[in-house]
C-alpha cells in the first residue's frame, strides 16, 4: 500500500498541475457565455468571486469536462499500461473517456431544458435512465475483450460470486445507479435552494481520489488514471463551484463526476467500491429515503419550506451548519469510506492475482 501511495501520490500532482490552470482557464471563457444566455448580454467578466447576485450559470460540468477530456484522451492515447492485472488496454481508455462524455452531453442537455429552457421536469425520466444503462451495458461488453472474468469478489473471505452473463447486466445498473447517486447529491430536481456550492465537487474528488488509490494497490493503472484525472478536474473546479457559487456544476457536473466514477469502479475489479467509495454521496441519498418513507407514514408538521425528502447536507444545515462546515462533515465520512475501500483494496490483491 506504501508503494501505491507513492504512485497516487505522484500521479495526483501530476494530475493537478495540469487540470487546475486548465479549468480555470476554461472557467474564464465559459462563465460568461454561459451567464449571456441566462441574462441576454454578454459582459468578459467573473465578478468578484464571494458576491452573488442571481446570475451565476449552471452547466459547470461543461467546464470540468473540457478541462478533463484535453489531457485524459492524450494521456489514454500514449499511455502504458505496466501490465495492469485487470488487462485495461489503451482501447479500454478511450472508451472509457467517450462512455463518460456522452453521459456529460446527457446533463448538459439536462441543465438545458431545466435552467435555460425553463422545463423544470428535465428529460423524461424513463428514457434517460435505458439511455444510461444502456450506455454502461456497452461499455462494460467493449471492455470485457480484456477482462472476461466475471466473478465478483466478497469481503470477509467469502471469496468469489461468479454471476456469468448477468454481470453486464447487474454492473451496468450499478452504474447508472452511481451516475444518479451523484446527479441526487447536488440537487433534487431544479431546485438550487437545496445545493451546496462545490459539494459535489468535493466529494467527488475525495471518491475518486479513493478509487484512484485502490486501483493502484491492484496495479489497476486504466482505472487509476481515469480517476486521478477526474478527481483533479474537479478540484479545479471548486475554484469557481465553492459557496458562494460564480458557476453551478449543475446536472452535468454531477453526472459527469458519476460517470468517472463508475467508469474507474468498472475498470477496477472491485466491485464493492460502488458502495464504500461512495459513502458521502450514499448517506445523503439514504437519508433522504429515510425521510421521505417516514414523512409518507406519519406526516408530521413541518414548516412549508421544509421537503419531506430532506437529505442529510439540509438535516446539517437545519442544525445550523454553514456550506463549508457541511463539506467538512462529509469529509468525515469520506474518509471513513476510503479507509474501508483501502482495506477491501488490501484484501482484494492477493484474490485478484489469482483470477487474472
Amino acid at each position: 500500500m506504501s508503494e501505491a501511495f507513492s504512485s497516487q501520490l505522484g500521479m495526483m500532482l501530476i494530475a493537478l498541475l495540469l487540470e487546475i490552470p486548465t479549468v480555470f482557464l476554461t472557467g474564464l471563457i465559459a462563465i460568461p457565455l454561459l451567464r449571456s444566455k441566462k441574462t441576454g448580454r454578454l459582459e468578459w467578466r467573473i465578478g468578484k468571486r464571494f458576491k452573488t447576485d442571481g446570475s451565476e450559470p449552471s452547466m459547470g460540468g461543461v467546464v470540468m469536462g473540457l478541462g478533463f477530456a484535453l489531457w485524459y484522451f492524450p494521456a489514454a492515447a500514449v499511455y502504458d499500461i505496466k501490465g495492469s492485472i485487470t488487462q485495461n488496454s489503451r482501447g479500454d481508455l478511450i472508451f472509457a473517456g467517450i462512455y463518460v462524455i456522452i453521459i456529460l452531453c446527457v446533463g448538459a442537455l439536462e441543465d438545458r431544458q431545466r435552467r435555460f429552457i425553463g422545463r423544470p421536469a428535465g428529460l423524461p425520466l424513463l428514457p434517460e435512465q435505458l439511455l444510461i444503462f444502456s450506455l454502461s451495458l456497452v461499455f462494460l461488453l467493449l471492455i470485457s475483450e480484456h477482462r472476461s472474468e466475471t466473478a465478483v469478489l466478497l469481503p470477509f473471505n467469502l471469496g468469489f460470486i461468479n454471476a456469468g452473463v448477468l454481470y453486464y447486466p447487474l454492473t451496468a445498473v450499478f452504474m447508472t445507479a452511481a451516475v444518479d447517486v451523484f446527479k441526487l447529491h447536488f440537487c433534487f430536481g431544479n431546485d438550487y435552494s437545496g445545493a451546496v456550492g462545490g459539494l459535489v465537487e468535493f466529494t467527488g474528488g475525495l471518491s475518486l481520489l479513493t478509487v484512484g488509490l485502490c486501483c493502484e494497490d491492484v496495479t489497476a493503472y486504466g482505472g487509476s488514471l481515469i480517476a486521478d484525472l477526474g478527481a483533479a478536474a474537479c478540484i479545479g473546479m471548486l475554484i469557481y463551484t465553492a459557496s458562494p457559487s460564480k458557476l453551478w456544476s449543475g446536472e452535468s457536473g454531477s453526472m459527469l463526476i458519476g460517470a468517472l466514477f463508475a467508469a474507474s469502479v468498472a475498470m477496477s475489479g472491485m466491485e464493492l467500491l460502488f458502495l464504500l467509495a461512495a459513502l458521502p454521496q450514499t448517506a445523503d441519498l439514504a437519508v433522504a429515503a429515510f425521510n421521505h418513507v417516514r414523512y409518507k407514514k406519519t406526516p408530521l408538521p413541518q414548516r412549508g419550506d421544509i421537503s419531506p425528502r430532506r437529505p442529510l447536507r439540509i438535516v446539517w444545515r437545519e442544525k445550523g451548519a454553514g456550506d463549508y462546515a457541511v463539506m467538512l462533515l462529509f469529509l468525515t465520512v469520506g474518509l471513513i469510506g476510503a479507509v474501508l475501500s483501502f482495506i477491501f483494496a488490501v484484501y482484494a490483491e492477493g484474490f485478484l492475482f489469482l483470477v487474472y
